[in-house]
């Protein structure tokens, strides 16, 4: 053999034991740059899914504080309403007791003229002794019933004065819901951000889900024209694959390439790469199932997001 040839074999020889280190540490680099950039789609989509919940919550929250002000406010005003009619009728039965005192004085006066007759005197005491009676009593029901109203003038104020103080409480639930509502909106841009930041630390990757690979034919994925959420109703599992079937379909505006995250509440547990598309049923294939986040089952949600 030539001893150009034999340097050459020795040359070659020490280049590849050189390079399956560089090798090997290029494949492990690759991995976990991967799985670092999966975990955090991961997290950023479990933080959008509960802000989605958190915010659900406070608008529903909301619109009780806003339906319980709004019905204060009609009590609110019909007590007023109430408390001026019961002030109108006090002012109305004083005026009825000044009229009954004034009579009473022209009868006393009537007495002192005619106090000279002993029959007229007579008569005229017995009738208007029965005249006095009567409008005493009239002074004595005008003056418990002016009471009573005064009481209930008392009441009407203390329950404005009660629904005043519950018609601040719950605009000071609607601030604070307000401000509840702009904090979480913070906190998912600050993750947004923070998501971006790490893009553009670890590099481009493809723009599917996680898990997300092109079909049988090489086709790319379908981002989901529209959010939905559906229900798994079946699932299949096989020796390669699972498949798992929600109970939305073309009519939902479903259609094959679709990726949709599938949760435990407000656990993410997998994907489901939609195959086949029926009118009111869609069939995919169950991707990124972990047994240390449960397997997919009957019962679980699956959501797609619009241009995801």
């Amino acid at each position: 053999m030539h001893i150009l040839t034999k340097i050459f074999v020795v040359l070659t020889s020490l280049l590849s034991v050189a390079l399956v280190p560089l090798v090997m540490l290029n494949t492990a680099n690759e991995e976990t740059f991967k799985k670092r950039w999966t975990d955090e789609q991961n997290v950023s989509k479990l933080a959008a899914f509960n802000n989605d919940v958190a915010q659900r919550s406070r608008e529903t929250a909301t619109r009780l504080s806003q339906e319980l002000a709004k019905d204060l406010e009609i009590k609110l005003a019909k007590a007023q309403i109430e408390r001026d009619a019961a002030i109108s009728d006090a002012a109305l039965i004083n005026g009825m007791v000044a009229s009954n005192k004034a009579q009473l004085d022209r009868l006393a006066s009537n007495l002192q003229i005619f106090a000279e007759s002993d029959k007229i005197k007579s008569e005229l005491v017995t009738t208007f002794s029965a005249e006095v009676v009567k409008l005493r009593n009239m002074l004595t029901k005008a003056d418990r019933e002016n009471v009573q109203l005064d009481d209930t003038v008392a009441n009407l104020t203390s329950e404005n004065e009660v629904v005043k103080a519950q018609l601040r409480q719950t605009q000071e639930q609607l601030k604070q819901a307000a401000d509840d509502r702009d904090k979480t909106a913070a906190d998912a841009k600050n993750a947004n951000d923070q998501l971006k930041k790490y893009g553009t630390y670890a590099g481009a990757l493809p723009q599917a889900r996680p898990g997300a690979t092109s079909g049988a034919n090489g086709e790319v994925k379908i981002p989901a024209d529209r959010s939905l959420s559906a229900t798994i109703i079946n699932v299949r599992r096989g020796a390669d694959s699972t498949l798992a079937e929600i109970n939305a379909g073309s009519r939902d505006g479903v259609q094959p390439g679709w990726v949709l995250s599938i949760a435990d509440g407000g656990k993410y547990v997998g994907n489901l790469r939609i195959t086949t598309v029926d009118v009111n049923r869609s069939v995919g294939v169950v991707e990124l199932e972990q047994a240390s986040k449960g397997e997919v089952r009957t019962g679980l949600r699956a959501i797609a997001r619009k241009g995801e």
